[in-house]
This record gives structure tokens, C-alpha cells and sequence, in this order.
């Protein structure tokens, strides 16, 4: 069985004020934090950024573009570019905005993997974390479908696919390890 990381790096951050991915925690950047995260479970790892950010990234490491019909329009237009870019059975998703999941928890979600959906994902008990997940194959023409019908929204399209929500306990028992850092003073 293939798994693929998908490690979302984003764009611009206009909002965090520069690229989230480059920001750092521990002396560590947010996507090598993410990367490492994804590496414990994965066979490969592609990046997906956008076009201004991409030379930042050392030139051994696979980072690609949204598909040129779906640049800029958003996380589901990242998953299914890597989707179709570098085929597998398995897509483990983690965007770089969530520097607190490490290994130990991409190692426990992937062993809590509900079989019977196309997705797993996590809620903790104030949210739902739909970016830290597991796609199984073979949603790409329905991904496709959503952004072409001017679908942006990935819980929408989570729930539609079929999704199973586990308890972020079950992973890590401190919510706060699945909070997305959206400005940088943590």
C-alpha cells in the first residue's frame, strides 16, 4: 500500500503576514515540523504551495502547484492536484499551520483509520479539524467535480464523500496540539 503526505504550505498568509510555512517554532520552520509529521507514516511527501513561495523550499524536497484550472482556489484544489500529480492508496493530509502534530500523532491516526469511509478526520470537543486526515484514492473525479461546480468548502465536501470524525483524544488528550496558528504570536 502507497501512502503519500500531502504537507498543504499554502501561499502568501496575508493575514499571518508573511508564508506561514516558513515561520518557526523551536527553531524549527512550520513545514519541516509538518514534514517530519508526515515522514513517520508516509512512503512520499509532496509539498504543495503556491507559485511565489515555491523556490523557497530546498530544491530535494517534491513541491508542486495547484493544477493550473484550480491555482489559488484552496485546500481541496491542493489535495486534489497532489492526488493526481503522485498517484497512492493513501493520503495523509496536514497542512503546515499546525505545528503541534508530530509524529506520535500522524503514527495514532493512521492506526484509528476508519476503513469504511473515504476520509478520516478528527474533531476535537470545540471543532472540527478536517486538514489533519486520511483520503483513500479514488476521489479525484469527485474532487474535480466540486471545484469545477464552484465547490470551496472541505468540510462540504468531506461529508459528501463520506467522513468519519474521531475524538482527538484518541490521538493526543491536549486539544490545543490540533490548532491551526493563523498569527505569529502563537
Amino acid at each position: 500500500m502507497m501512502v503519500i503526505g500531502i504537507l498543504l504550505a499554502g501561499g502568501e498568509s496575508r493575514r499571518f503576514g508573511s508564508p506561514k510555512a516558513f515561520a518557526q517554532l523551536d527553531g524549527e520552520l512550520f513545514y519541516e515540523k509538518a514534514y517530519q509529521a508526515l515522514d513517520a507514516v508516509c512512503d512520499r511527501i509532496v509539498i504543495v504551495a503556491h507559485p511565489e513561495i515555491q523556490p523557497r523550499f530546498p530544491a530535494e524536497l517534491d513541491v508542486i502547484t495547484d493544477l493550473p484550472e484550480f491555482a489559488g482556489e484552496g485546500p481541496l484544489a491542493g489535495i486534489l492536484t497532489a492526488m493526481i500529480e503522485k498517484l497512492g492508496d493513501l493520503y495523509v493530509v496536514l497542512p503546515c499551520d499546525m505545528p503541534f502534530v508530530g509524529p506520535a500523532e500522524t503514527e495514532k491516526l493512521v492506526s484509528l483509520m476508519d476503513n469504511t469511509k473515504n476520509i478520516t478526520a478528527i474533531q476535537t470537543p470545540v471543532e472540527k479539524v478536517p486538514l489533519f486526515s486520511i483520503w483513500k484514492t479514488g476521489l479525484q473525479e469527485a474532487l474535480r467535480k466540486e471545484l469545477s461546480d464552484g465547490g470551496r468548502r472541505v468540510m462540504v465536501f468531506m461529508e459528501k464523500a463520506g467522513v468519519t470524525w474521531l475524538d482527538s483524544k484518541a490521538i493526543n488528550e491536549d486539544p490545543s496540539v490540533f490548532r491551526n496558528i493563523n498569527r505569529p504570536d502563537l
